[in-house]
């Protein structure tokens, strides 16, 4: 069941990208990818509710997340700026940011907990996503540096809440019906759902020093260490290089 939905998301993202490339719906794609954005948060607490968690569905899910998350958001801002060398640079990076960052977190041995390390493909997808349902009514450059500002904080090492502790209600009925009425809520509001993801990727931006200070002293250790030995390997990159 987890699998279905996934590939539910996957199925969103190419839906996403047709709507886009036919011209006529293309507003109707930034609802897509909120809706995949909605898949994807189901999938990996089903597997954790049915325990059936696994590496297979991690990667399947990193597969899904690249294109509905990372490739479909890029084609739409393509599609509204085809002339702009800027547009083309900012949706290069993004996807390339938002693959390395799904690269990273599958082979993280040993990631924070309760924590993701940079922002996740999927916040960055649904903020992208959203933005461009604003494309005429702020500045041309605004959209791309967006994308860039996205790209940089996906590969980023600031630690962002993931929200893996909410659970889903364990009776079937409640759970059938909270999908609808989030469905329903996720359409007639998906401009407004801009805002708590801006201010979730600003989180990062200054605030997460409130939440660095709440960290376990053993986490922050660590991460402190990981820095450290990360700092060390580029020196000695250096050094290499230079001789």
């Amino acid at each position: 069941m987890p699998s279905a939905f996934t590939l539910g998301n996957l199925y969103l993202g190419l839906l996403a990208i047709v709507l886009v490339i036919s011209g006529l719906h293309w507003r109707n794609a930034s609802f897509v990818i909120i809706l995949g954005m909605f898949l994807d948060g189901l999938d990996g607490r089903l597997a954790r509710l049915l325990d059936v968690t696994s590496s297979f569905g991690r990667d399947l899910d990193s597969l899904a997340d690249v294109i509905t998350f990372g490739v479909a958001p890029a084609v739409l801002l393509i599609y509204l700026q085809p002339n702009d060398a800027l547009a083309h640079v900012a949706a290069a990076l993004y996807v390339s940011c938002g693959a390395i960052r799904l690269a990273r977190f599958n082979t993280q041995s040993a990631p924070l907990q309760g924590h993701f390390t940079g922002l996740p493909i999927t916040a960055a997808g649904g903020i992208s996503a959203t933005a461009t349902l604003y494309a005429g009514t702020i500045p041309a450059w605004l959209l791309p540096a967006a994308y860039l500002a996205l790209a940089a904080l996906m590969v980023s090492r600031i630690p962002y809440p993931d929200f893996k502790k909410v659970s889903l209600p364990h009776s079937g009925a409640l759970l059938v019906v909270a999908i609808l009425a989030s469905v329903i809520v996720l359409w007639f509001a998906r401009r407004l759902i801009f805002i708590p993801l801006v201010l979730y990727a600003l989180f990062g931006l200054g605030w997460h020093g409130a939440l660095w200070r709440r960290l376990p002293a053993q986490w922050r250790i660590r991460y402190e260490k990981q820095k450290a030995l990360r700092l060390k390997r580029r020196q000695e990159k250096k050094a290499r290089q230079k001789k």
